[in-house]
């Protein structure tokens, strides 16, 4: 739980946050290009980028939740964040040190996402389930990613129109701005949390144990499935239903559309429904829409498919978080789980592409997330089988 004197960020700020990480996420795919043609990179220079913000948001997403007093990690997180944009925005262009430059960049806002992400589920989860009962968890849990998924959705046409306009060099700095005011709008709470005590340190039991290996197996399954589904449809629907390019690009548009589209209703669902029949509702969807990605199809009907998985994958993951942390009585060992939705995000797409290759046919190769998506739920429904007990919702407050 989160210490008894600590006082938790506006909900409101917390949305703010992740907005602006949820562009920087996904900024290095945009930006990929333009640093590959101002410094004539090779493919392989090109994925440092990738690498050292993905080794970077993995160290940083397994110590913040060691470190979760307050609005201390979310505090830091922003700020490197906002550092590694202006070193961008205002490094040398000369290609020896610009470069390096950029990778140390690159590093500080893998941090930041590590750091600040973690933090602001891990926030959300412990302060709201806390204050209004484990539905409030949940639903806020949603809304809090609904804006990450906002930001990164915003994040390519923002990249796309600076640079058509020339811009690019001052957009990056405004960004920095943006993650630097949530440094500061943070900084009195961490400041009055300065003398906080943390909660005495204890082993994990087996039972807690048990948990977070459940969890970060579920977890690493499904933002795999996710970054897959996103990262592949595009090359998919040229390949195979005579698309353009263009065309097939807003495939991916669409996708990311449905997933926002699918994390709000998920939210308002949970009003009626148990987190429970959200989950599964949500996973069998996927399911079947991915499912039929395996078979050949007209245009309309793979748009369809990419939709509804989209709308299916919405409520996943919040919710995913939201029953772990019903589960575990100490958040603090939490953080390796969030580390292992990121290797989930990278491995998947990669075995898809190596089944891809192996084969001869894309086709095959989205058996990967259809099998992914078949042991996700199947873990969703033995549960509390797996895990001998059900979430012990505890009672609900009048939220305000």
């Amino acid at each position: 739980m989160l210490p008894a004197r600590t006082r938790p960020p506006r909900f409101s700020l917390l949305c703010f946050g992740f907005v602006v990480c949820g562009i920087v996420t996904v900024l290095p795919g945009p930006l990929l290009p333009v640093l590959a043609t101002r410094w004539h990179l090779r493919d392989v220079q090109s994925g440092g980028f990738f690498a050292v913000e993905f080794a970077a948001s993995t160290v940083a997403a397994i110590l913040s939740p060691w470190r979760l007093r307050g609005s201390l990690p979310l505090g830091f997180g922003f700020m490197a964040a906002a550092v590694g944009l202006l070193m961008i925005a205002w490094g040398p262009v000369s290609a020896p040190t610009g470069h390096a430059l950029a990778l140390a960049a690159f590093a500080l806002i893998g941090l930041g996402i590590g750091l600040s992400v973690t933090a602001t589920n891990l926030t959300v989860a412990l302060s709201s389930g806390a204050s209004f009962g484990a539905s409030a968890r949940a639903r806020r849990l949603s809304v809090v990613n609904l804006w990450w998924g906002i930001g990164a959705v915003v994040c390519p046409w923002l990249i796309a129109t600076a640079e058509r306009t020339g811009h690019l060099r001052a957009l990056l700095p405004w960004l920095a701005l943006a993650a630097g005011a949530s440094f500061a709008a943070l900084l009195p709470l961490r400041l009055s949390d300065a003398g906080t005590r943390e909660p005495p340190k204890r082993a994990p039991s087996a039972t807690q144990t048990g948990t977070l290996v459940y969890f970060a197996l579920f977890l690493f399954l499904y933002v795999g499935v996710e970054n897959t589904v996103g990262g592949w449809i595009a090359t998919y629907a040229h390949r195979f239903t005579g698309m353009t390019l263009a065309a097939a690009s807003l495939t991916v548009s669409v996708y990311w559309l449905a997933l926002l589209a699918g994390r709000g209703l998920g939210s308002l669902a949970l009003r009626p429904l148990s987190e429970r029949a959200v989950l599964l509702s949500g996973l069998a969807l996927a399911l079947v829409a991915v499912a039929l990605l395996v078979l050949p199809h007209a245009p309309r009907v793979v748009l369809a498919a990419v939709a509804l998985a989209g709308a299916g994958f919405g409520p996943v993951f919040p919710l995913g978080v939201s029953r772990m942390m019903a589960r575990v009585s100490d958040h603090r060992p939490t953080g390796w789980v969030f580390a292992m939705c990121a290797g989930g995000g990278a491995v998947l797409p990669w075995l898809t592409g190596l089944v891809s290759t192996g084969s001869g046919s894309l086709r095959v190769g989205f058996a990967i997330p259809v099998a992914a998506l078949a042991v996700i739920l199947a873990l969703a429904l033995s549960e509390n089988a797996v895990l001998r007990k059900p979430v012990s919702a505890p009672a609900a407050k009048q939220e305000v």
